[in-house]
């Protein structure tokens, strides 16, 4: 079957997207595929851009065509690849919402397109929307507790991560190790205590990439423990904060100062980690008021766009271009979390011709 060739491939610079497998009907989710909050969303005030609508409508992750075409699109735009949340039940010995990850393995095959692995601890969210409450610290919601789960060696798991990795189109360092992302070392870490660095060192053969925010305790052991380098997911938001709404460009200048925090910090290659924006309101039932909590009732930059969107991927170009590493977005399509560049009825393909821009 001929190839299909990404032409963007032969820079230098690299740009890779977080990839979300919540957009299909699975057996874990009692509450179904994610589009069934998305579309339901409300705003919360006037000028809040809910509910998000795809231009393509409400897909189904796991059918091959949608893959196909999803695959396509990003490699027109310039993008090389996927990161692709991995979860693993340790209870019960098997994965979970990994559908789209094995139809995106198999079709995958028939691009210059790569992928790699984002193994979250904890477990995706059963029901959603989260239920609103006085629970204080998120930490304290019952359905964070019951998501929250204990490392135990396990075999089928590191056979199941090795199977995956060695894909001819898995993502690979400058080395040849492939990647592989850890979120978060610092719930491991809380977990596991010391045992983190035996943990961790099941993978030596893999670039461990360590996901972490500025403030992670863990970032100058990270070297020492056995992490290879170090990436964010989304640092674009101060979730600290005490404003309910936060600007686009006021958040894209703090993001220099979050970057350089963390590599002032370790000697660790750092991939700095570009997102389209931040709203968290599908997750959460619709409160009254706009109120700051816990995830999901937190912050929320309301006036996300390509515009501040570009401005902070040319921040993370100069970095990554000095530092020679690759650039990471979130997300391709986080939906339900408000920071995705797939086309929507808004925008549009406006968020991929920036990262086009970008390489040209």
């Amino acid at each position: 079957m001929h190839k299909f060739v990404n032409e963007k491939s032969s820079g230098i610079l690299k740009v890779f997207a977080y990839y979300y497998p919540g957009f299909f009907d699975d057996e874990y989710r009692a509450s179904g595929t994610e589009w069934n909050i998305v579309k339901s969303s409300k705003p919360r005030k006037k000028g809040h851009y809910q509910p998000r609508i795809p231009v393509v409508g409400y897909y189904d992750q796991c059918n091959p065509n949608s893959c196909r075409e999803q695959i396509e699109l990003a490699i027109k735009y310039g993008i090389n690849g996927f990161m692709i949340c991995y979860y693993w039940d340790f209870e019960n010995s098997k994965p979970v919402m990994n559908q789209p990850l094995d139809n995106l393995m198999e079709v995958i095959k028939d691009f210059d397109f790569e992928f790699n692995l984002l193994w979250v601890l904890r477990l995706p969210h059963r029901y959603l929307p989260i239920e609103n409450g006085k629970y204080g610290n998120y930490r304290n919601h019952p359905w964070f507790k019951k998501r929250i789960q204990s490392y135990r060696k396990d075999l089928r798991f590191e056979a199941e991560i090795n199977r995956i990795c060695a894909h001819p189109n898995y993502r690979k360092d400058q080395l040849g190790k492939p990647i592989f992302q850890v979120y978060s070392i610092s719930e491991l870490i809380d977990l596991m205590g010391s045992e983190t660095k035996n943990i961790l060192n099941y993978f030596n053969e893999f670039n461990i990439q360590g996901v972490c925010g500025s403030e992670d305790s863990w970032i100058e052991d990270a070297k020492a423990m056995g992490v290879d380098s170090l990436t964010t997911y989304v640092t674009l938001v101060d979730f600290n904060s005490q404003k309910v709404i936060l600007k686009h460009s006021e958040c894209v200048k703090e993001q220099t100062g979050v970057w350089n925090q963390i590599c002032s910090r370790s000697i660790l290659p750092f991939y700095p980690s570009v997102a389209s924006g931040w709203d968290a309101s599908p997750r959460g039932t619709y409160a009254r008021g706009f109120r700051i909590k816990k995830f999901p009732w937190s912050p929320v930059v309301i006036d996300a766009n390509p515009s501040d969107f570009e401005d902070n991927l040319v921040l993370a170009r100069d970095l990554a271009t000095k530092n020679d590493v690759d650039i990471h977005i979130a997300s391709w399509n986080e939906w339900s979390e408000g920071h995705y560049i797939e086309p929507d009825e808004k925008f549009g393909n406006s968020f991929l011709e920036k990262v086009l821009n970008l390489k040209q």
